[in-house]
């Protein structure tokens, strides 16, 4: 597999150095590049307020369903400045894999003009709780940033994700593109109660031949994977959000909250309570 520990390193000095809030997004592509467990934690926006959006699943949902929009604009107008449905003003810059864009990079966690208009709609629609939401909304940053200066950072990332493409290309053959696909699709679908059976109906294929290519590729079970992208999800609940272990579990998408509990602890080594309390007294 690529070795992404250049960009994942370079993400996090521009979230250390520069307070920048950045996340990798695509849609249904064959991916090989940001699937892998290293960069699978920058899949969602890492920021109280989007997180407090998305303890809704409808509009967790929604902002899902939206970035196919994202991604389109990108491919007529190449980088630019704009605010999502729930009030976030954003730089998005295009992902290329140099033959066409596959997804998107969101520079987020900015207020907008006209923010208590769209947070009170956001709340009308999803039937969510208005002072939750702006208090949430309180903690974005208010100065938006010169796009230039945004522009020469995000520069090198854009550039380090499309050689990561053009090398992956050159590495990965049939049987791993199929994994590559299966996980683009769990990424879509890990907050449902998503099984084997399912994804095998989706790509026509038996429980067998999935398991073996995927665990071949990966060097991780479905389960194990599902679990790893659940837990990231449940990570930034636990910081951000008020919401119960159970309300958490139930969001990103077990059905079971010891079971959660269970897989939390043995993926960080403590449990979810514990994570909460570490994160509030730093």
């Amino acid at each position: 597999m690529y070795d992404v520990s250049a960009i994942k390193n370079y993400i996090l000095f521009l979230k250390k150095t520069h307070d920048l809030t950045i996340s990798l997004h695509l849609l249904d592509y064959n991916d090989a590049v940001i699937s892998c467990s290293e960069l699978m934690a920058f899949h969602f926006h890492d920021q109280s307020y989007c997180v407090q959006v998305k303890t809704c699943p409808q509009a967790w949902h929604h902002c899902i369903a939206k970035q196919a929009a994202v991604k389109k604009k990108c491919d007529n107008s190449g980088s630019y400045i704009g605010t999502c449905h729930a009030g976030v003003t954003e730089f998005v810059y295009p992902i290329s894999n140099s033959r066409e864009n596959i997804g998107f990079i969101s520079i987020s966690g900015y207020k907008s003009v006209n923010a208590e208009s769209y947070i009170h709609s956001t709340a009308k629609k999803f039937n969510m709780d208005v002072d939750s939401l702006l208090e949430a909304y309180s903690s974005l940053k208010v100065e938006l940033p010169d796009k230039q200066y945004i522009d020469t950072l995000i520069k090198p990332l854009c550039d380090m994700l499309e050689l990561a493409y053009i090398k992956s290309q050159n590495e990965y053959h049939s049987s791993s593109q199929f994994s590559d696909a299966v996980a683009a699709f769990i990424r879509k679908y890990h907050t449902h109660n998503i099984t084997s059976s399912d994804i095998c109906k989706h790509f026509s294929c038996s429980r067998s031949y999935l398991s073996s290519q995927f665990n071949r590729h990966f060097g991780k079970s479905i389960r194990e994977y599902i679990n790893e992208l659940r837990i990231e999800d449940a990570k930034s609940l636990l910081k951000y959000s008020k919401l119960s272990v159970t309300e958490i579990a139930f969001s990103v998408g077990f059905t079971d909250s010891n079971y959660f509990s269970h897989v939390f602890k043995k993926s960080i080594g403590i449990s979810p309570l514990q994570y909460r309390k570490n994160f509030s007294n730093t």
